[in-house]
């Protein structure tokens, strides 16, 4: 392949891009444009759709107890371990649509495009609307980001509101100073929302604050100084505090104990014990290809702030694109409890930084070290697409693979994917380093990663976590049961099926204590190993792995 058989499409896609960067007021549209889709994709598909039992079938029990309650402070029989604001809004969301995952989901959905938005709004602010964009754009087709934008737990809509506040200070702090008044409102509305962050995370909250600290002292220091600020925090606070004082009333100091001793254990506990290098190791794997270019643009920040002799230490593009996701990653590892999910909020910061990196290559042909490792990085892509090319045409229409039938649902992803490396690798080789092949280089990967998501969502069922679950509770023979008996539940349910049968079971009963207590023509859902000890005959109806939906008859 040689340059000049390319020329005019490079040109087009010069022409293209150009254009979207410099129709810079309709970004938020082609942003919401790129997500949708990703998001959207089989969501309304309920039939396909069913919740993971942690954390997104505890959240959706919680939240439907508070609804079958009609107690929105405290409807739990002991001190709960968790301030209620994610269970509000799930709860919320349940009374306006109905109990299932859409509703359940959509507050994630919701949470996910403010965040793109926000992410966007704050690359604006602290780099070009080039580099903004192109990191809004890898953030939507980071994987693990994706993938808790579409379940039902709060780790996007906390995310969302640590961006909305760090979007309301540099707002704050624009140059030339705004007028007073102004001032004061931004600083009120951050404050108000960092406030919020506790009800929506508990003493999790404190972590975003603390990674804020590099930008307060370095970058922000107006910021301290602004009464404004902190009366927001008070005012934020001010829902949890309610919240606290009525749960005090019934329960005491239990209500407190409860809400210390939950973070304490799990930050001490041996159970979840892993590697300080579990997050490193876990962002290169769940983030791939986006992390290396964050890695790129980390490397030529902190050679910035070494030879400017740490003048540049003093720029929110510091303080924030590096302090925060550093403080942040280093605050996790040395926690006790490592679980991928709890670096969400770290995402839309790496994100800003790929887009940093992509640009810095779009303006600044690679040289040296940088070359050579973007030649690394094309010859794994292409050796990787290949396989996934060659895997997955032989998984759609040979028998050749081993449980071929099992990947099948997931080679339209690897096709498309696996086409999009290959193609991306062959296209960086070809020899043409100008701008406008970079660009094409660049948008072959992104493009890539959303046809190959947008697939993953849409044909391998990705949100239909409990297939089994959800074939059993849609059955005709099934349904009119459902709706009509209760349905009381074994001493010895598996914990994770008995959360997920606790939101799903329209008429719920007790968790019996002993099989004894078990009448004629009752009806349960019981492990296998206890069926012997049921004091009737029974009739199974169905079972979802080792848990069946059994009627009691009588003698």
């Amino acid at each position: 392949m040689t340059r000049w058989q390319f020329g005019w499409l490079n040109q087009r896609i010069q022409n293209l891009v150009h254009g979207l960067v410099q129709a810079q007021r309709w970004h938020w549209l082609l942003l919401l444009v790129w997500l949708l889709p990703l998001l959207l994709v089989g969501f309304f598909d309920l039939d396909h759709q069913s919740l993971m039992a942690h954390d997104e079938g505890l959240y959706a029990r919680r939240a439907r107890v508070i609804v079958d309650s009609g107690d929105w402070i405290h409807p739990w029989a002991n001190p709960h371990h968790k301030t209620p604001g994610p269970y509000w809004v799930v709860a919320l969301f349940m009374q306006l649509l109905g109990r299932h995952e859409v509703a359940v989901r959509l507050p994630s959905i919701l949470a996910s495009i403010g965040c793109i938005w926000l992410t966007y709004a704050i690359g604006k602010r602290l780099m070009t609307p080039t580099a903004a964009l192109l990191g809004a754009l890898s953030l939507g087709v980071a994987p693990l980001w994706l993938q808790y934008s579409r379940l039902a737990t709060p780790d996007v809509m906390f995310t969302g509101l640590v961006l909305l506040a760090v979007g309301l200070l540099l707002e704050a702090n624009t140059e030339p100073p705004l007028n007073p008044g102004r001032r004061h409102w931004l600083h009120f509305a951050a404050g108000c929302t960092l406030g919020i962050m506790v009800l929506m995370r508990s003493a999790l909250a404190v972590v975003p604050v603390l990674c804020l600290l590099p930008y307060f002292l370095l970058s922000g220091r107006r910021h301290l100084w602004q009464w404004s600020l902190y009366l927001g925090g008070l005012v934020g606070l001010l829902p949890t505090a309610l919240w606290l004082w009525r749960c005090w009333q019934r329960y005491d100091m239990a209500v407190i104990n409860a809400l210390i001793n939950f973070p304490v254990s799990q930050s001490l506990t041996t159970a979840r014990v892993k590697s300080p290098l579990f997050y490193l190791l876990n962002l290169l794997v769940n983030d791939f290809l986006w992390a290396l270019f964050a890695l790129g643009a980390l490397f030529l920040l902190l050679r910035g702030v070494w030879s400017s002799r740490g003048r540049w230490l003093a720029r929110p593009q510091i303080s924030l694109l590096l302090g925060y996701p550093l403080c942040y990653l280093g605050i996790l590892s040395f926690a006790s409890t490592k679980l991928p999910h709890y670096a969400i909020p770290i995402y839309p910061f790496l994100a800003l930084l790929t887009g940093y990196a992509m640009e810095e290559l779009v303006h600044i042909p690679p040289r040296g070290a940088v070359k050579v490792s973007l030649k690394l990085v094309n010859g794994v892509l292409m050796v990787a697409g290949a396989v996934l090319t060659c895997a997955a045409v032989l998984a759609l229409f040979t028998p050749v693979l081993p449980s071929t039938a099992d990947i099948r649902p997931y080679a339209p992803i690897a096709l498309g994917l696996g086409l999009a490396w290959l193609g991306a690798g062959l296209w960086w080789f070809q020899g043409n380093s100008s701008s406008a092949a970079v660009v094409t280089w660049l948008l072959l990967l992104l493009v890539g990663h959303w046809v190959g998501l947008s697939l993953a969502w849409g044909t391998a069922e990705l949100g239909n976590v409990n297939p089994e679950m959800k074939a059993l509770l849609i059955r005709d023979d099934i349904q009119p049961i459902l709706q009509t008996e209760t349905i009381n539940l074994s001493p010895g349910l598996n914990s994770k099926r008995s959360t997920l049968l606790r939101f799903y079971t329209p008429n719920p009963g007790e968790k019996l204590l002993d099989l004894g207590y078990v009448g004629a023509n009752d009806y349960l859902w019981i492990e296998a190993p206890e069926l012997d000890s049921l004091p009737f005959p029974y009739e199974s109806l169905g079972q979802i792995k080792q848990t069946h939906l059994v009627h009691m008859q009588s003698q």
